[in-house]
């Protein structure tokens, strides 16, 4: 990852025992990134499960991950 927002927040967010959840993307982008989890709205047979979400820029500061930081 390029920039340290993640690391900073989880900084601020462990007074509150929080940390943001970081996910190994597998395939073409092995780098570590966040992963937004979602919940499932309907359930039952037949519905669509959630997926989670990967994050390709950082949601703090706008940088793409991968990408050096400015």
């Amino acid at each position: 990852m390029t920039c340290t927002c993640i690391q900073t927040v989880n900084e601020k967010l462990a007074t509150l025992n929080t940390r943001l959840t970081q996910a190994w993307k597998m395939g073409d982008s092995p780098d570590e990134g966040l992963m937004l989890e979602t919940d499932q709205i309907e359930k039952g047979r037949g519905k669509p499960k959630a997926v989670a979400v990967f994050l390709t820029f950082c949601p703090f500061c706008g940088v793409k991950y991968g990408e050096d930081a400015a």
